[in-house]
């Protein structure tokens, strides 16, 4: 985004930091629906998302926060490789930030289950290429 030198600079942090919603949306969705329907568990993953404000209101301005990688001028070949690297941050942040340091658990979060950092990568997987998706179909 910002390599393509095009927009105003609050413009491409607005593209941004939107596109980062966008994807903690979809992510948001996701967590939900494998919590529901039971698939962290099944895995051995012992994650409970829910819809409650905290977890919806965090998501989505972290989301936004890590969205504004996308205004690194580094790897604007592909759209799709930049949204799954993008996405390996926030999932590393959670990995060996949050989850020890916040949380009180193990780095990893393996209190929670040794399947939780596949999911935390997949879910920041999903976080990301949807940000990228997003920014690539607004024009950022």
């Amino acid at each position: 985004m910002a390599a393509s030198g095009s927009g105003s600079v609050p413009g491409q942090l607005s593209m941004a930091f939107a596109s980062g919603v966008v994807g903690a949306g979809v992510l948001i969705i996701v967590a939900l629906l494998m919590g529901r329907f039971g698939i962290f568990a099944d895995l051995g993953c012992h994650l409970h998302p829910s819809a409650n404000r905290e977890y919806l209101y965090s998501r989505l301005v972290w989301g936004g926060i890590f969205g504004l990688l996308f205004c690194l001028p580094i790897m604007s070949g592909s759209v799709w490789k930049r949204g799954f690297v993008f996405g390996l941050v926030p999932a590393a942040v959670q990995l060996l930030v949050i989850f020890p340091l916040l949380n009180h658990v193990q780095v990893l979060g393996l209190n929670y289950g040794y399947t939780t950092p596949i999911f935390v990568v997949f879910l920041n997987a999903i976080w990301g290429l949807t940000s990228a998706g997003w920014l690539k179909m607004i024009g950022g």
